[in-house]
């Protein structure tokens, strides 16, 4: 807890480790819904922030880890200052989600494609994307939303 002159500062930090499967996204779905709900975060935003996650992990499963359950994702959950905050720590493959532009979802659609629609969701429903890499494959990706 920090004091302020004027207020009172919380955080609450809870953390998961989960190895890289998709078979781990219904624990991961769990884990931000219940902090988010100990968070006082409504149903609508709590919906929009684990899908956000959901496909944040799976791009991480798929890219960064190639669907090797040997590897592991650490997601960390902060509520401190009117953000709530996710913060997804893994290694392997980098990528920044804020260098990809949107697509163009007329194009999308007349040619049928399917998938490729994660970074847009998680663009449209947190407010904040940060992505940091350290060392060689060190990966922090971080969705902030304010509350």
């Amino acid at each position: 807890m920090k004091n302020s002159a004027d207020c009172v500062y919380m955080e609450k930090i809870n953390k998961i480790r989960v190895s890289s499967s998709t078979k781990n996204l219904a624990k991961l779905r769990n884990f931000i819904e219940k902090n988010a709900i100990d968070s006082g975060i409504d149903d609508s935003t709590i919906n929009q922030i684990i899908m956000s996650v959901d496909e944040a992990c799976t791009n991480i499963i798929k890219h960064a880890h190639k669907f090797n359950e040997n590897e592991t994702i650490d997601v960390e959950t902060k509520s401190d200052k009117g953000q709530f905050k996710i913060i997804l720590m893994y290694k392997g493959k980098g990528f920044d989600p804020n260098d990809l532009s949107s697509p163009d979802m007329k194009e999308y659609f007349n040619n049928f494609k399917v998938g490729g629609l994660g970074v847009p969701i998680m663009k449209k429903f947190m407010n904040k994307i940060e992505y940091v890499r350290l060392n060689s494959d060190k990966n922090f990706l971080t969705l902030i939303k304010y509350l």
